[in-house]
């Protein structure tokens, strides 16, 4: 539980319009977005006819009580309604300001590459998503940023564990917020994702961050001057379908515990997965060439990168693919992440992401899918 309060943890709101097309994008500092908190602000604010998108940046040192169930409490603490509903009201009063101060915008987008600032905690030899990704919002007087970016939010949770923080992702849009009147941070691809953590006892919090975040932050302004217009309509699309049983499956193809030895441990696993999640959901917009599509999932890296290629492919040009977006269905990796065990020095957090998988070993795939046919909605 926290003691204290490194920085303040925050709600932003994104409202974008054109002719008949309306999207709204919550930002959280948070773990997740759970069902209950997607459906309520959806619920809340379906009189202003918006599309209503919720995205958590998965900070681990912000507040928790968000959810029921056993692995909620395990994660984030007892469910505490009042919380919960203070949260509605937040993301509630914040769409609702996004929406009152709509004026016309130009959109700006750009993307480049940031190296050492994550790793793959799976597989020491797998891929990386390096990408940093800018949306501007140019308006008469004023703009907005938003920096999409993938790395794992744990840096105050490990080294200052009793402070309450939105993690590296405040820091970034502190920082862009020192030029920019308005500035929020979406987490890109979390499966398989590590952030900068030197292994040095005598590293406090803020050092670490400022390491994470700086370089963040000084790019990011460099392609938010940089970009260029990006003209196109704005466009919003999205898919949902009816989930199977839960199947969780915590060791790998080759592993002798993979087969009916380990028919036990998948039934601990199972049952302890929330059996109120009833559907997956992906949604996505695309203001000119900037796209992003949101997964409700830790979404792991081979995912996110096949989903940028094939919106690059049908000319796309700045997509983003984001985790803990409208929901939550686990960890999700392709069906071929899971078939050889990786080195001991990974296999801890690869165990645990395989057993985070609530929906078994094809779910990933499934969302990949939704998230191709998601942008070619968007791309018309």
């Amino acid at each position: 539980m926290s003691e204290r309060i490194r920085d303040h943890v925050f709600v932003r709101a994104f409202a974008l319009r054109e002719g008949d097309v309306r999207v709204l994008l919550l930002i959280h500092d948070l773990l997740m977005v759970t069902d209950e908190l997607y459906f309520g602000l959806s619920e809340r604010l379906a009189d202003t006819g918006f599309n209503v998108m919720v995205h958590a940046t998965h900070s681990h040192s912000s507040i928790g009580g968000l959810g029921k169930g056993f692995l909620f409490r395990r994660f984030a603490g007892n469910y505490r309604e009042g919380l919960f509903n203070h949260l509605l009201d937040c993301g509630e009063r914040a769409g609702r300001e996004a929406v009152d101060n709509l004026r016309p915008a130009e959109a700006r987008a750009e993307s480049s590459v940031l190296p050492g600032l994550n790793g793959n905690r799976r597989d020491p030899d797998g891929p990386r998503d390096e990408e940093l990704t800018v949306l501007r919002l140019a308006r008469e007087h004023d703009s907005a940023v938003l920096v999409s970016y993938c790395a794992h939010p744990v840096i105050v949770g490990e080294r200052d564990h009793h402070a309450l923080s939105a993690d590296f992702p405040g820091e970034v849009v502190r920082g862009l917020e020192l030029e920019f009147p308005f500035a929020a941070f979406i987490q890109g691809s979390l499966g398989g994702v590590d952030v900068l953590f030197p292994d040095d006892p005598d590293l406090d919090a803020d050092r670490n961050l400022g390491m994470m975040a700086d370089p963040i932050v000084g790019s990011a302004a460099n392609l938010a001057h940089l970009a260029k217009h990006s003209p196109g309509p704005l466009a919003f699309a999205s898919e949902t379908w009816d989930l199977p049983r839960r199947d969780s499956r915590p060791y790998f193809d080759d592993q002798l515990l993979s087969g009916p030895l380990g028919l036990p441990l998948r039934l601990v696993a199972n049952s302890l997965i929330p059996s109120r999640i009833k559907q997956g959901r992906v949604q996505g917009f695309r203001v000119g060439s900037f796209a992003m599509v949101g997964t409700p999932a830790d979404l792991g890296v081979t995912i996110g990168l096949a989903a940028k290629a094939h919106a690059r492919k049908i000319g796309i040009s700045h997509p983003v693919t984001a985790s803990q977006c409208d929901g939550y269905l686990g960890y999700l990796h392709r069906r071929q992440d899971y078939l050889h065990a990786p080195p001991k020095s990974h296999f801890g957090m690869a165990f645990y992401e395989n057993a985070m998988g609530f929906f078994g070993r094809d779910m990933g795939e499934r969302v990949l899918r939704a998230a191709c046919s998601v942008h070619d909605r968007l791309k018309g």
